[in-house]
């Protein structure tokens, strides 16, 4: 049994707070704390397990996550995809609303919409940097960007539903190959900040596969620029990237896209929906 102490800043945006922890030879983290709530919790336990800190990586490199991604990427048992979900998905629901209870999650709004989204705070950022100290460099989203919220959150369902085809081994985020470049068969590479993509995956197979969504029109010229830089870091005996998954999300975007890159080698041109209704059975995609 391995006994430490944790100090984080700012769980309700109020003092330092010291965290009491015991790891025990099933590498599953015990912490014990006041809980700043009623008085019934004080002194509350909370036992994380791998599912939870698999759910604070996984928030924090992509931003936030809604109770319907976090329970189609964590906590989806069914049988086939196509079974009925469970009514209110009220085992999600309650597990994340007890981590926020604690002050590992948060939760905000945007627009009109009634869902919440879930954002990790600096207690959970700070256990989970000692299971996961590769994600140390990422900062911590205080609030969602509502400028970048659909994008973001199409990019988030189509890591899931590439996650959930088991074909993959790694999802490199676009925050981490910002912070941090990625590691190829030779070296630490990073690309040129305008090329990194979304996301880069990395399949059973060893290849690196670069995913981008496109969510608004942009200039063809601006769509071409990019391919000629992402063609770029493929070509050579070293290449950076094999092969490049390109989605977009409306019917003129696709469009677009299939003009300029459409016949180029290694280069996959998707429809978001044609994209997601491959991966899942139709009517999935649309409740995420």
């Amino acid at each position: 049994m391995v006994k430490s102490e944790l100090v984080v800043k700012g769980i309700w945006g109020r003092k330092r707070q010291r965290i009491k922890m015991e790891i025990d030879n099933t590498n599953d983290l015990k912490l014990s704390k006041k809980v700043k709530t009623s008085k019934s919790e004080k002194g509350l336990k909370i036992r994380l397990t791998d599912r939870d800190f698999e759910i604070f990586g996984f928030v924090l490199e992509q931003k936030f996550a809604s109770l319907e991604q976090i329970y189609f990427r964590f906590f989806d048992c069914r049988k086939a995809v196509t079974d009925p979900m469970p009514a209110g998905l009220h085992v999600t629901r309650q597990r994340l609303q007890i981590l926020k209870r604690h002050g590992f999650l948060k939760s905000e709004k945007v627009y009109s919409e009634a869902k919440s989204l879930y954002l990790v705070t600096a207690l959970a950022v700070g256990v989970l940097r000692s299971k996961k100290p590769h994600l140390a460099d990422l900062k911590i989203i205080s609030q969602i960007d509502f400028r970048n919220y659909e994008h973001d959150t199409k990019v988030n369902d189509c890591r899931i539903a590439i996650e959930r085809t088991g074909k993959i081994i790694r999802w490199l985020p676009e925050r981490k190959l910002r912070a941090q470049g990625f590691e190829s068969d030779f070296s630490w590479d990073e690309l040129p900040s305008e090329l990194i993509p979304d996301g880069i995956f990395i399949t059973s197979k060893g290849e690196r596969v670069a995913f981008e969504i496109e969510t608004t029109p942009r200039k063809k010229s601006r769509y071409e620029e990019k391919l000629m830089g992402l063609r770029s870091v493929m070509l050579g005996s070293k290449p950076l990237l094999h092969r490049v998954i390109w989605v977009g999300y409306t019917d003129r975007v696709y469009g677009d896209l299939k003009d300029v890159a459409g016949s180029t080698d290694g280069f996959l041109i998707e429809s978001y929906s044609h994209f997601l209704s491959k991966l899942w059975p139709r009517g999935i995609a649309e409740k995420v």
